[in-house]
């Protein structure tokens, strides 16, 4: 790793590239941090690496006593993908995976910057890049770096829907349905992205996502020969999403960060949603209350030159408002953010105090910044949740703004690469 450093050190050294060298060396301070104080844990990571070699030699992975309160709970395909990982010893694994999200993390978001436009150019390009790259990680550092002590997969779901979203671009449609499939085995989050192929008519990318769901389905087969070891697999999988199901949150207890939540919890509404079915009419209505805003949000859009950038990166940002998961999810507002800075001169003064407060909220809330105690208080006040809805505001402002100011332009038009 430190060989690879020394090598591209020139390239990354150059003015253009000043927002990845930063980052790098950042990781490297958290990672030397972790190990001089003992918390290089990576349990998450420690989990896909056992069950990657259970997987390889065709072993149970679900409810094994030796594993204690760290157990593997997504589906048998996502064992698969740790599989390289898992022929290195563990010592070495785990610094590969450490330093590989890192690598994921900053061509995530050079791709997503790329995707983002460049806006009205009041700054030089590669100024302009390491402003808005730079700004991005900050607000996202304290999410990532949870992301890393655990070793989770947050980044690696983030990565597969922003290059998802490139291909859909792009129209390569086979790439993005694997991409999308792909993700899917890890957490569901990316069926928030169906819906949208059929609103936006993306048939081919539908058609094949559904295709590679099928395909990794199997593979399993390849491990687990027979059908009753493979029924047997998938079987424990569903009960352990089941168990996972049920230890979710309740809708109104702190700390539960969904925007069904959150807006319960600060209105009068948390005193008509005291029973399951009052609690599960309130959470339609506000999910079809979203939709519409959201097809409003596409109608919108058909005069922008590539609409399906800004729509994605909206979808990405409400997968933590929609699931009840950890707070790290909220690595998952980054392309929102990344689109509104690049854009930032379009915004007005109000707006770019609101996209301020909204990355504070984000990223603001530091263990080691505010202290344990300011940290557990803000953390069950869900400062995330208001912090990524400023941003999803912000998003339809500047959509809202945009089609008042462009002429009309084919859907359809793909971005020229540069």
């Amino acid at each position: 790793m430190l060989f690879l450093f020394l090598i591209f050190m020139p390239y990354l050294f150059t003015k253009q590239n000043l927002w990845l060298f930063l980052i790098l060396i950042t990781s490297l301070f958290l990672f030397t941090g972790e190990v001089i104080n003992g918390r290089f844990y990576m349990h998450d990571f420690e989990v896909y690496y056992k069950t990657a070699n259970r997987f390889l030699h065709g072993q149970e992975l679900y409810r094994l006593k030796e594993d204690g309160h760290f157990v593997f709970k997504y589906s048998p395909t996502s064992a698969f993908y740790f599989i390289p990982l898992s022929l290195l010893p563990y010592s070495v694994a785990n610094v590969v995976f450490w330093f590989l999200l890192i690598i994921i993390f900053a061509l995530t978001l050079y791709t997503f910057y790329k995707l983002s436009g460049r806006g009205e150019q009041e700054l030089p390009i590669e100024q302009k890049q390491n402003t808005v790259l730079l700004l991005t990680f900050l607000t996202a550092v304290t999410h990532l770096h949870r992301e890393l002590h655990l070793g989770q997969v947050n980044l690696l779901l983030l990565a597969l829907y922003v290059f998802m979203l490139q291909n859909l671009v792009f129209k390569k449609y086979k790439t993005a349905g694997f991409l999308l499939a792909t993700s899917l085995f890890i957490k569901p989050f990316g069926l928030i992205f169906l819906p949208y192929f059929f609103l936006r008519k993306k048939a081919k990318a539908l058609f094949y996502t559904l295709i590679f769901v099928g395909v990794l389905s199997l593979v399993p087969l390849l491990f687990y020969p027979g059908l009753t070891a493979f029924k047997h697999l998938y079987i424990n999988w569903f009960q352990e999403l089941a168990v996972e199901l049920k230890a979710k949150q309740s809708l109104l207890e702190p700390g539960n960060h969904t925007i069904f939540s959150v807006v319960a919890r600060y209105t009068p509404l948390q005193y008509l949603v005291d029973n399951a079915i009052a609690a599960k009419v309130y959470q339609l209505t506000m999910l079809a209350l979203i939709g519409i805003s959201f097809l409003f949000f596409i109608k919108k859009g058909n005069s922008a030159k590539q609409p399906i950038v800004a729509e994605g990166a909206i979808l990405i940002c409400l997968i933590p408002l929609f699931a009840v998961t950890s707070m790290n999810a909220f690595l998952f507002a980054v392309p929102c953010v990344v689109f509104l800075l690049s854009q930032v001169a379009r915004l007005r003064t109000f707006a770019k105090v609101m996209l301020a407060a909204g990355c504070v909220l984000l990223g603001g809330n530091n263990y080691d910044l505010v202290g344990r105690r300011n940290f557990m208080v803000l953390e069950d006040l869900s400062v995330y949740t208001f912090g990524a809805i400023l941003i999803l505001g912000l998003m339809y402002y500047l959509r809202f703004k945009k089609s008042k100011l462009e002429p009309k332009a084919n859907p359809e038009a793909t971005i020229v690469p540069t």
